[in-house]
């Protein structure tokens, strides 16, 4: 395994477990100590989004999205521990919420990986969720959630209850509630991410870092609480 390889895996395992002090009867072991997520702000956060630009335009962050769909007015810049800070960019144009490019940098700010979370409609109609690491497909799905642009995901209203106790269902409703956010994105959120936020493996992490990037497009103050949401499954 390669030092960025050895330095990243554990963080991305620190993502997804820093739910465990919430629940502490989940048995899971992780290669790093929970860490909080801290969103940076200021100075500080623009000469990193400003790094991710740069990046993006000579070529040294792999993408898939074109540079025009870039909102990076509109990025989040956070810490997760071990010294590494992210970057998540939304995009715009023809990808729909919580479509984003989230940037890893290590304390050098060199950049450690790039992922990437599409959401698009595909031929049946239905939102399809795409998730790339540094340019490279690694998960197609049909959610067979139908598409609504985002103007009709925005005036939808937060997930409530009345579902099952446990389950997507559950999820989604836990979602809602920590973000925000409107059933629909919050359905479509549960199933891309599935389990890969609960038990991730060196594959279901990544998916997990580009569903937490969809969570700062979101609201940044709440991806803990979103990634904690993923024990309902």
């Amino acid at each position: 395994m390669s030092k960025v390889k050895k330095i990243f895996l554990p963080v991305l395992m620190t993502l997804a477990f820093i739910s465990l002090s919430l629940f502490p009867d989940l048995r899971v072991t992780a290669q790093a100590d929970t860490q909080d997520i801290v969103v940076v702000t200021g100075d500080e956060a623009e000469e990193f989004i400003n790094a991710t630009q740069r990046g993006v335009k000579k070529g040294k962050v792999d993408k898939i999205a074109p540079l025009s769909t870039f909102d990076f007015e509109k990025s989040s810049v956070y810490t997760v521990g071990g010294g590494v800070t992210v970057v998540t960019v939304p995009l715009s144009d023809k990808y729909s919420l919580p479509s984003n490019v989230t940037v890893f940098f290590n304390e050098d700010n060199t950049v450690l990986q790039t992922n990437e979370m599409l959401v698009t409609k595909n031929e049946a109609g239905n939102f399809l969720v795409e998730t790339y690491l540094n340019g490279s497909l690694v998960k197609s799905v049909d959610t067979e959630i139908p598409y609504l642009t985002d103007k009709e995901l925005l005036a939808e209203e937060p997930v409530n209850s009345g579902i099952q106790p446990m389950g997507i269902g559950t999820v989604a409703a836990c979602l809602g509630a920590v973000l925000g956010i409107g059933g629909t994105v919050a359905y479509l959120i549960a199933v891309a991410c599935g389990s890969s936020c609960v038990a991730p493996t060196p594959v279901t992490a990544v998916i997990c870092a580009a569903c937490i990037g969809a969570y700062a497009v979101l609201g940044a103050g709440g991806i803990a609480g979103a990634v904690a949401c993923f024990n309902y499954l």
